[in-house]
């Protein structure tokens, strides 16, 4: 038999954000159940589990010096990370032109820039110790547009975007990068989104009401976010090792990806106007 790699023998010491629920608390209770300690963030205490080896943390993506103050202190803890898991998220659903520069901002630092700031101060560690492991959890919603969320998509294309090139320049280091594109899960995901652009409601109809509804069926319908959290734990531990891992139901995943390589833009567009059942003028 051939040498096991340490990442698959080895328990490690991970940073999850976005640990209070969805996909991020599912796996913070695989990893500590299979032994890994974990610390995961969320905005409030009181919303994060009580659970063996999980250590909980206050941080907010929106604010630099909650993150750097929560960092610090997690690291002082834990002495060191093997993994950081970027996982956390939030959505706002409404026309773009509702969106006000501050709504704007709030979506770029919660998925973009607050997840790069803890890149940032994990990285130094990890490269001073040849080894290390940064998840960042995108969408599918990058290559796919969800309609009236157009800050969310184009903020997690750019994190796909910002993980393969961060891959690039850290092939030297021993450290890796690996971006998570998951599809539709069922989450509270869609349930916590918030609605904007009320006052723009009638210029945008029928078809604001169409997507806010195609998108709640479509997570109703969707498989168990425990398949997203088995694989982020299968990335942890060295079983899957691609630095791009994409999961959904097949024709999310496969039948869609392929299509999009094949055909014109123009009929991807189509395809996604009547998935979510919008009108042309």
């Amino acid at each position: 038999m051939g040498v096991v790699p340490a990442e698959t023998t080895a328990l490690k010491r991970i940073l999850l954000t976005g640990a209070s629920a969805g996909i991020g608390l599912l796996t913070a209770r695989l990893l500590c159940q299979m032994g890994h300690e974990v610390w995961g963030t969320a905005r409030t205490l009181a919303k994060l589990p009580v659970i063996e080896r999980f250590h909980p943390v206050i941080l907010d993506l929106n604010d630099k010096h909650s993150i750097e103050a929560a960092f610090g202190a997690a690291l002082l803890e834990a002495g060191y990370f093997d993994v950081l898991i970027n996982n956390a998220g939030a959505g706002v659903f409404g026309p773009l032109e509702s969106f006000s520069d501050d709504e704007f901002v709030a979506q770029f630092e919660t998925l973009l820039l607050g997840p790069l700031r803890l890149i940032r101060l994990a990285l130094p560690d990890m490269r001073a110790r040849g080894t290390g492991l940064v998840v960042n959890v995108s969408s599918l919603a990058g290559e796919f547009p969800l309609p009236f969320m157009a800050p969310y998509s184009m903020f997690k294309a750019a994190m796909s975007a910002m993980s393969e090139g961060l891959g690039f320049e850290l092939a030297h280091t021993g450290v890796r990068v690996v971006d998570v594109r998951p599809g539709d899960f069922a989450t509270n995901f869609h349930d916590s989104t918030r609605r904007i652009g009320s006052e723009l409601a009638s210029e945008y109809q029928p078809n604001l009401i169409r997507a806010w509804h195609a998108i709640g069926q479509n997570m109703k319908r969707a498989k168990s976010s425990c398949i997203v959290a088995d694989l982020l734990v299968a990335i942890v531990e060295g079983k899957v090792r691609g630095p791009v891992q994409v999961v959904g139901d097949i024709f999310q995943a496969r039948m869609a990806r392929l299509l999009a390589r094949i055909v014109r833009r123009s009929w991807v567009q189509w395809g996604i106007r009547k998935y979510y059942g919008l009108r042309r003028a």
